[in-house]
């Protein structure tokens, strides 16, 4: 009897943060930030990277996929799938479907496919949708204060939506749309895309005080050390159940920062201005849920969009709204488009039954005990210039054993640049029958290079990976290049990389490690102890926040570990704050709070008998934003704690995200071992291996 084929769904979101998600008979398999990939933060909008990542975990090609269906804002791929900011995987003569959904809905889509509720209210917040043009979900009977004629709709976008869902299908109940803004006035405060919307804002004034538009996170951590009555003005008119951006202060802050310097020398002013910011965005918000709440009466509100990242606006609605049950979703930015794509295919375009989602929100591959120490095995010491060393001797003896006459016709003039890893890159120059290399490291090239005159050639490994990448043509060498085919081809030269690989093996640094026997158990004790460790466990995390999996761990109770962490380990401003992960049945032991906080999206008040216990912790107001951790998807990370629990008598740790300023979350062992070595963490445990500095 043949097994039934399982149906696999492929979600893409080409926009900014972008991402990929597969869907196996429902149920997501894999999906993955493409920052975590390309190791580019905000990494976005061509998707080759991610949606390569995801069918390969699975072990799949794109012809085994049953449908596709993507997002991406300005346009709705009408120019065709081919190319989106580069080539893409699929072209439009694949034969797989491929469906595009507007942006609003597939952040509904995110809520819906992964709420624990079977009927729910929708609700979107964020900066800037789609054009109104290129709305799917205008059916009748939806509220549309901002009706345009249809000659402009493409000048107006989303900028909140309301959806109802009854466990089969959607309905949408209540959009606005904005007039596109763009920053025609160029004030320093002015919204970068639409003109009215509270995600917008809060872009604007982030980049105001931190000079880029990436760090909204940062902005809700500045406000506690603030005072939100230093401005009176209202950033928001509310009204009519919408919400209107004033423009009548702008023109009173004048003084961006646009350097790190100039905020530390004004913090106080940037900070007030975070905090009123932070008071005006939670009003404008609350009046929003609680004008559209009335239009269905349910008692459940998903929640998504970028807006719904403010963990200190979350604790609100919980407790200011007329909604008893409030679901966030855990990457309620444009990097969960990709999951909402996915689940409206498998949804509304296959009409298929809803699996319910377990909760889980790791989505990466996991890497097994043999494939860590693999790489342990493989990765080599900063600085090791016993390798740099056989490398450059391998070079040296390339020209006598290579120098051939050639034609009029074969010589030509080019430079060959290998770069091996972890030593450099070395150059080989060719110009007719003469060779020459090159001992110094030149600089690492992004990528491969084809031309009449320069050749540039990756690998990921070392030279035998190299010869073994051209040899078998997975590498497109472009040109009349026999020069460059008798070095690969060379019998004495296949012998020599050899001999460099082994004498790179034999010089290699080896790495203090051990594989544990009861490695929750020795962890739990060197945290205990102080140490600072970096956490490696299953697959990674989606979304914005390390919850266990990709995170850096570490002890409460040491006073000042805040200031070493963001200063020793992080790299980032001082102010910055760290949520504290707690066992699900001790939270209300430690915080004003009782119920679920999986995703590390709300705040709530430190205890005041806790307050010194747990100093690491808690923010300038006696806040933190926590993570509650149960053993259903979290098993490792809830037995270490309870570990910890055993040895301190508290059942909480200082848990942030595996990477430091500008960079993505470590997502592979080499990442995680890269940057073990490029800070102060005392220890790295990844699967049951414990790494220590030398």
């Amino acid at each position: 009897m043949n097994k039934k084929k399982s149906i696999y769904v492929l979600g893409t979101g080409l926009s900014h943060d972008g991402s990929a998600c597969l869907l196996k008979d429902g149920k997501i398999v894999y999906a993955i930030e493409k920052e975590r990939v390309t190791r580019v933060k905000h990494d976005g909008f061509n998707d080759r990277d991610a949606v390569d990542y995801c069918l390969k975990a699975e072990g799949i090609t794109l012809n085994d996929l049953d449908l596709i269906v993507q997002n991406a804002n300005f346009g709705a791929f009408k120019f065709g799938n081919d190319y989106f900011f580069g080539d893409r995987l699929f072209k439009d003569d694949l034969k797989v479907p491929v469906v595009t959904i507007s942006h609003h809905l597939a952040h509904a889509y995110n809520a819906i496919g992964t709420s624990p509720f079977n009927d729910t209210d929708v609700l979107i917040l964020d900066g800037c949708g789609s054009p109104a043009d290129e709305c799917m979900d205008l059916s009748s009977g939806v509220i549309l204060p901002e009706n345009t004629d249809s000659e402009i709709k493409y000048l107006y976008c989303e900028k909140d939506s309301f959806y109802s869902y009854d466990g089969k299908t959607y309905k949408s109940v209540y959009k606005d749309f904005s007039p596109m803004g763009m920053g025609g006035k160029h004030y320093p405060m002015h919204p970068p895309t639409t003109l009215h919307s509270i995600g917008g804002v809060y872009s604007a004034i982030s980049g105001y005080c931190f000079g880029n538009l990436g760090d909204e996170g940062k902005l809700m951590g500045l406000a506690p050390f603030g005072d939100p009555t230093t401005y009176n003005k209202e950033i928001f008119s509310l009204r009519d159940g919408r919400v209107f951006v004033n423009y009548d202060w702008m023109t009173d802050f004048r003084k961006p920062a646009r350097t790190y310097g100039e905020f530390k020398k004004d913090f106080q002013y940037y900070a007030n201005i975070a905090a009123w910011c932070q008071k005006e965005v939670e009003r404008a918000v609350l009046y929003v849920i609680n004008s559209r709440a009335p239009l269905t009466k349910s008692e459940n509100l998903s929640y998504s969009g970028g807006v719904a990242l403010n963990a200190v606006a979350n604790a609100r609605i919980l407790k200011e709204t007329p909604y008893k049950n409030v679901y966030m979703t855990p990457a309620a930015g444009d990097n969960g488009l990709a999951i909402g794509c996915a689940y409206y295919g498998w949804l509304e375009v296959l009409k298929k039954e809803r699996v319910m989602h377990n909760g889980n929100s790791c989505f990466g591959k996991t890497y097994t005990n043999e494939e860590i120490r693999e790489e342990i095995d493989m990765f080599y010491l900063p600085h090791d210039e016993s390798k740099r060393k056989a490398v450059a001797e391998f070079f040296d003896s390339v020209p006598s054993f290579l120098n051939k006459e050639k034609s009029a016709e074969e010589k030509t003039k080019c430079i060959v640049q290998f770069n091996v890893k972890d030593a450099g890159v070395f150059a080989l120059s060719i110009n007719g029958d003469k060779f020459s290399s090159a001992r110094e490291y030149i600089g690492v090239p992004d990528s491969i290079v084809n031309t009449s005159s320069q050749i540039i050639l990756n690998t990921s490994r070392n030279m035998s990976a190299l010869y073994d990448s051209v040899n078998k043509k997975q590498t497109k060498i472009e040109g009349s290049l026999s020069v460059l085919d008798d070095l690969i081809m060379e019998e004495k030269a296949v012998e020599q990389l050899g001999i460099l690989n082994k004498k790179v093996h034999q010089n290699k640094k080896k790495l203090d490690y051990v594989k544990s026997e009861n490695v929750i158990q020795e962890t739990a004790k060197l945290l205990a102890d102080g140490k600072v460790i970096g956490w490696f466990n299953g697959g990674s995390e989606f979304g914005p926040r390390a919850l266990g999996h990709r995170s850096i761990l570490a002890d409460p109770r040491k006073k000042d570990i805040q200031k070493f962490i963001n200063a020793r380990v992080k790299f980032r401003e001082d102010f910055r704050p760290f949520a504290p992960s707690v066992i699900k049945e001790d939270v209300s032991n430690y915080f004003e709070f009782e119920g679920d906080s999986p995703y590390m999206i709300l705040v709530a008040q430190v205890k005041p008998e806790w307050k010194d216990k747990i100093p690491g912790v808690v923010h300038k107001n006696n806040s933190s934003r926590i993570q509650t951790v149960t053993p259903e998807w979290n098993e490792k990370y809830y037995e270490l704690l309870k570990e910890f629990k055993k040895h301190t008598g508290i059942s909480v740790l200082l848990n942030t995200s595996f990477n430091k300023k500008g960079m993505p979350i470590v997502e592979t062992p080499l990442d995680a071992l890269s940057f073990f070595y490029e800070c102060e963490l005392d220890a790295l445990v990844m699967g049951d291996y414990i790494i220590r500095k030398p």
